[in-house]
């Protein structure tokens, strides 16, 4: 006895939205002997637009198309039947898909055109655009498909999207959609420029009278010129018999980044684990961990002795692979996987932590720094993060 034969329908609807359809759609279809195979539905400004794919014997596809049509027609809503062969439905249902998030005070046309024809001329296919306006930031999530033919490597698609974003100056992060896109549970921030506003040894520099040497010298080990160990031990040498009080008096000069604060307050109320982890010193990282309550943070010591700086620096100096090292040991201790950790930096001595988190962003950081990050942000506020997790302007809304 032969098979019954089968076709296999992609049914799209557009058009006003309001309550029922959907159900009216499934109730129409339960009539006939279908398998569904996919359902997707996005309302946008009131527009509906619902795909269904199913398979159904092959005797039944002329009745389901007039049935369908004529309840939708009904409704005032428009109405495509496409038949697909078996290669084209299995290429689509098993597609890679990437997100792109683009971030700028305003979207501006030739830039987002140039991003559009980018992804084209890498055969990739827009699936979904997602559309949020937060206070300062535009932000527009793409979800790329990535057929199993296309080989463009992951480091390729990043490269050449990267540089159109560097042209047109606006803010973009690539990365694979998948379990731990959006549960990310542990994130990781360097302290200087980042955290706070300042470089920390610049303003205790500056206090010492000793300002324009050290600058000079955090300059070219943050641009990756100078090896940062050698670089630390350098400067904090130039603070030698300061007293002790120099470090309270630079406390009172610094101030937090805009926006994190607000950051935190969303983290902790998600559930997530927060750190510090600078190359800067302990003495004002254990202060930022106690006032805004996060739950580790990791530095350098500066020796002191008799009340005085002494120009040394005690046990292991925090440099580039020991911020990486200790964003793993965190990730083992809470037993959350690499893929669901965040680092932040703006340093090339955060490259290493940066490339070790399952999503790396460089926070209004040197060019190298942004060039090799999987995300790059140079709006003002650090809060920006979130909307690279995936927080939406309605979640803030409920969480603040």
């Amino acid at each position: 006895m032969s098979e019954t034969a089968t076709e296999t329908l992609l049914l799209h609807i557009s058009g006003q939205d309001r309550p029922g359809i959907l159900a009216d759609v499934i109730q129409t279809l339960s009539w006939y002997a279908v398998d569904m195979l996919d359902l997707q539905q996005t309302t946008s400004l009131g527009q509906l637009n619902l795909s269904v794919l199913f398979k159904l014997p092959a005797s039944q596809g002329l009745a389901i198309v007039r049935d369908m049509g004529q309840l939708l027609r009904e409704r005032g809503l428009a109405v495509d039947f496409i038949v697909l062969d078996g290669a084209s439905e299995w290429r689509q249902l098993n597609g890679k898909s990437l997100v792109l998030t683009y971030l700028a005070p305003q979207v501006e046309a030739s830039g987002l055109h140039s991003v559009l024809r980018e992804v084209a001329g890498m055969a990739l296919n827009v699936e979904r655009i997602n559309w949020f306006t937060y206070p300062s930031v535009q932000c527009m999530e793409f979800v790329l498909l990535q057929p199993p033919d296309n080989a463009v490597a992951f480091a390729e698609i990043r490269r050449r999207l990267f540089e159109i974003a560097f042209r047109h100056h606006f803010d973009l992060a690539i990365q694979p959609e998948g379990l731990y896109r959006r549960p990310k549970r542990l994130v990781v921030m360097d302290m200087d420029s980042t955290l706070i506003q300042q470089e920390v040894i610049d303003e205790l520099a500056a206090l010492a009278g000793v300002g324009e040497q050290v600058a000079r010298i955090t300059e070219a080990a943050m641009q990756g010129e100078l090896d940062f160990t050698a670089a630390l031990r350098e400067r904090v040498a130039l603070l030698a018999g300061q007293p002790v009080s120099l470090l309270e008096q630079t406390l009172a000069r610094i101030q937090l980044t805009p926006g994190v604060e607000r950051l935190i307050c969303v983290l902790k109320k998600l559930g997530f684990r927060t750190a510090v982890v600078s190359g800067g010193f302990d003495f004002f990282t254990d202060h930022f961990r106690q006032q805004l309550q996060l739950d580790y943070s990791f530095a350098n010591r500066l020796e002191i002795f008799d009340g005085q700086l002494t120009g040394r620096v005690c046990g292991e100096i925090v440099d580039r692979a020991a911020k990486a090292r200790l964003l793993r040991e965190m990730a083992a201790r809470e037993q959350i996987p690499l893929e669901q950790t965040v680092a932040v930096g703006d340093g090339a001595n955060d490259l290493d932590m940066l490339n070790t988190a399952g999503l790396g962003v460089a926070f209004n950081a040197k060019p190298r720094v942004q060039q090799q990050a999987e995300a790059f942000v140079n709006q003002p506020g650090l809060d920006t993060l979130l909307y690279l997790l995936g927080v939406t302007p309605r979640d803030l809304q409920d969480l603040l």
